[in-house]
């Protein structure tokens, strides 16, 4: 009996330290997310250069990618995957609205669409957060 209960103590702190490792991910998600809506907001009113756009788009996209590859990578309880996956897509979804700002910085109509897109994703990936 001891030992059962000695397996399963350590197993449940593990939980709570997963589930606010993923909550602490999908934070960071809403914040990669509405920084890339202000870096869009200012490439859609034609306030920045077309470097910053380019190198600061790709360290956005790094750390949303960064944050995915935590989120696949860490065992979490199962009811946490739905979560997850959500926070995954949020990601790809984030980074991908990221890099078509880097490649085309010129276009301010789709810097426009980015920034709405952005700052929704940010708002999910929040609610997200809060779930967990």
């Amino acid at each position: 009996m001891l030992m059962v209960a000695g397996a399963v103590g350590p197993l449940s702190g593990c939980g709570r330290e997963a589930r606010h490792q993923v909550r602490l991910s999908v934070e960071e998600l809403a914040s990669i997310s509405a920084e890339g809506a202000l870096v869009a907001d200012d490439l859609a009113r034609g306030r920045t250069k077309t470097t910053f756009v380019r190198v600061h788009g790709s360290e956005l996209r790094a750390q949303a990618e960064h944050e995915a590859e935590k989120l696949n990578d860490d065992p979490v309880a199962p009811g946490l995957h739905g979560r997850i996956q959500a926070a995954i897509k949020l990601a790809s979804d984030i980074g991908g609205a990221i890099d078509d700002l880097r490649t085309s910085p010129q276009n301010r109509a789709q810097a426009r669409v980015a920034q709405r897109k952005l700052h929704r994703w940010a708002d999910q990936a929040r609610k997200l957060a809060e779930s967990v």
